[in-house]
């Protein structure tokens, strides 16, 4: 990601090239064990359910610690940051609040969420020289989801996920006819 010395360096390419090829080769193992409980062989009608997935669970293989020797013959020339600190920190904040918007989703809905998601990056903007007003950010986060439940549940019929939230206002709109 970063190879800039703006930050410590928070790992090293070397260790997330072994660390990748290690994943992988673990990969395809797991593929040729579950290809060789299919069968790997060659029947009387053909090849065995397991067999091309076994042979590409060995190149897989093959390939990963062709790439770890490759890494460990590399080793001094890796001895470079694959990502800094504050380029980590840049990641993360954009990772988690992701991770917290798909996690609020079943409980909350899509629109509820996406409201909050929208809302939050709009008040965490730090590039702009004024930030955002209030009525600014709920005017565009709630118009996104308004836009949204228009264009998928009106128009499209696609209705998504409004999750409890969505089904109280339902069952209060039914009250109120």
């Amino acid at each position: 990601m970063s190879h800039s010395s703006d930050s410590p360096a928070l790992v090293g390419t070397r260790w997330v090239e072994l660390g990748l090829t290690l994943f992988t080769t673990l990969i395809g193992v797991v593929v040729m064990f579950g290809s060789v409980e299919q069968g790997i062989g060659w029947g009387d009608s053909g090849p065995e359910p397991g067999y091309f997935p076994f042979y590409i669970g060995l190149l897989l293989s093959a390939a990963s610690v062709a790439n770890g020797v490759l890494t460990l013959v590399r080793w001094q020339a890796l001895n470079i940051a694959f990502v800094s600190r504050s380029a980590f920190r840049q990641v993360l904040s954009v990772f988690i609040p992701i991770a917290l918007f798909v996690g609020a989703m079943p409980f909350t809905g899509i629109y509820v969420a996406s409201a909050c998601f929208i809302a939050w990056f709009m008040w965490r903007d730090k590039v702009r020289a004024q930030p955002y007003g209030k009525l600014m950010i709920a005017s565009v986060s709630l118009g996104a989801v308004l836009a949204s439940f228009l264009i998928f549940a009106l128009w499209f019929k696609v209705p998504l996920d409004a999750g409890p939230l969505g089904d109280l206002i339902v069952l209060a709109g039914r009250n109120f006819k």
